[in-house]
């Protein structure tokens, strides 16, 4: 979920955890690990929400690699309109019945003299900064900063009651001075950073090695419930992935005006370059081609590389239902749908009828090229005859402010590898999913390790990332007696984001 002005308005016992990411589902206790509940869905394989303890209360929140700020919503909270700030009825909000009550927790303590305002896509929150004592999965960080928000936009998906930024400290949203000194339209600029909660597991010496990952599962297209994947916390989670991993480093997004960084140039989203878009045409197999200018078929070596050395900057957004590409890849991607996609430009997304064959699409990343499964390029809006059907690959144009445009793998890119986010090397390391994402995963395949079981190689149970000073190379060696908890996500089709209601065909 990015978190800057409308392109932002699109973010002690050392143990190892993992975090089952449940999409919102029926009845199901037949998950590994303790506290195997289920959640319900109703908007379809999108968002992903995880349980986490603030103080004695148990919430729901979206996790977001998008952003930096872990931020609840308190009982009493405010909710207004997003276009005139009109005082709306609660329920508007569609935040779920698990709300923050600071004066039920003893560990609770508000920041003096600062406040908390974050602009996202589907809207603002605000409120004031406290610190707090959170448990994610069975780790237990205490003093962690954290957002109370009393105001709030519609923003929520029936379950989540705010959200779990997972991003760099730059992006944090605490600003000098009562909320009421701090206008809406400032929340970009204008922050005091302090470290999120991964950075804060990290330095009270929680996490067996600097890293999380993320393996998101998938559903079928008109199903709206369903499992969700898995969130790991200090190693890989338990999923079959292939032995090679790919390594970029984390860069500094080049678009972002300092202010909004605090005058600094530093790391912000998790940014890496993309040397090239792919594509498969799946109605025509032996159909590849390279989608960026100064690339033709004869320049690709394979279905999976490219020659060129053109390249473009994207940020890695679990909160985010649509990536982002630029405009002439998306544009060509969408003529290859069988039948073709139709642009609407209301929404600015390309419509496609729920039945059409989709093309394969790959990003090239680091010297390996990721492509996104068929299944995850359509998404169903609705039920019934409200199933309306879009692509989920639009372009970065459509969230470009002015001149300023920046590319977005989001949850159709993730649904396909798993996510490796190294905040003690600013690295980011990637491996291909081999099959589905799947409730009591094993763990990872071809001699590597990950997961509580046995992987078809030589290792098992869990792994922890080992780097090689010397040449930046990442093996995951296994590790005894690790602590695995499922945990509940739930998804939801996040239409505010992106105007899906306002499409006009």
């Amino acid at each position: 979920m990015l978190s800057f002005p409308v392109l932002l308005l699109f973010s002690s016992t050392v143990s190892a955890t993992h975090l089952a990411l449940h999409r919102r589902a029926s009845n199901s206790n037949n998950a590994p690990g303790k506290d195997a509940s289920t959640l319900t869905s109703t908007l379809f394989n999108t968002v992903f929400d995880v349980h986490i303890t603030i103080g004695s209360q148990i919430v729901p929140v979206l996790v977001d690699t998008g952003s930096s700020d872990t931020y609840v919503m308190r009982q009493s909270f405010t909710c207004i309109n997003k276009t005139t700030n009109a005082i709306i009825p609660r329920s508007s909000c569609l935040y779920g019945p698990t709300l923050y009550d600071p004066g039920a927790s003893q560990t609770y303590q508000a920041i003096s003299n600062e406040s908390f305002g974050v602009v996202y896509g589907a809207g603002i929150a605000s409120g004031l900064m406290a610190t707090e004592t959170i448990t994610l999965g069975d780790l237990t960080a205490h003093n962690v900063t954290v957002g109370v928000a009393d105001t709030s936009t519609p923003m929520g998906d029936g379950l989540n009651v705010g959200l779990l930024g997972l991003a760099y400290p730059a992006l944090t949203s605490a600003h000098p001075g009562p909320i009421s000194n701090t206008p809406n339209d400032t929340f970009y600029a204008n922050r005091l950073p302090y470290d999120p909660i991964v950075f804060t597991m990290r330095d009270q010496g929680l996490l067996e090695s600097p890293i999380f990952s993320i393996a998101l599962a998938r559903t079928p297209q008109n199903d709206s419930t369903g499992f969700g994947g898995y969130l790991s916390l200090g190693r890989l989670p338990p999923v079959q992935h292939d032995a090679a991993f790919t390594t970029v480093p984390v860069e500094i997004t080049s678009v972002i005006p300092l202010n909004a960084t605090s005058g600094q140039r530093v790391r912000s989203y998790w940014t890496l370059s993309v040397s090239d878009v792919v594509v498969r045409n799946t109605s025509s197999p032996s159909g590849v081609s390279s989608l960026l200018a100064g690339t033709t078929n004869a320049s690709l070596a394979d279905a999976n590389t490219t020659t060129t050395n053109t390249s473009f900057q994207a940020f890695v957004d679990s909160g985010n239902d649509f990536t982002f590409l630029p405009g002439p890849a998306v544009s060509q991607i969408s003529s290859l749908f069988s039948p073709p996609a139709v642009y609407d430009p209301t929404s600015q997304l390309y419509v496609v009828d729920c039945a059409a064959v989709a093309p394969q699409i790959g990003v090239t990343i680091g010297n390996d090229t990721f492509f996104h499964d068929g299944r995850d390029l359509i998404y169903q809006t609705g039920e019934g005859a409200d199933g309306l059907c879009v692509s989920s690959i639009a372009s970065a144009d459509s969230v470009a402010i002015g001149e300023i445009s920046i590319s977005i793998l989001g949850v159709p890119f993730m649904k396909n590898v798993v996510s490796v986010f190294d905040i003690g090397n600013n690295v980011m390391i990637f491996a291909k999913l081999k099959g589905d994402v799947t409730q009591g995963g094993s763990g990872s395949t071809d001699g590597s390790s990950g997961g509580n079981g046995t992987g078809t190689g030589t290792g098992t149970g869990n792994s922890t990332a080992v780097p090689n000073a010397a040449t930046g190379v990442y093996s995951f060696k296994p590790q005894s007696g690790g602590h695995f908890l499922l945990m509940h996500v739930a998804i939801a089709v996040s239409a505010v984001c992106v105007g899906l209601g306002s499409l006009s065909l």
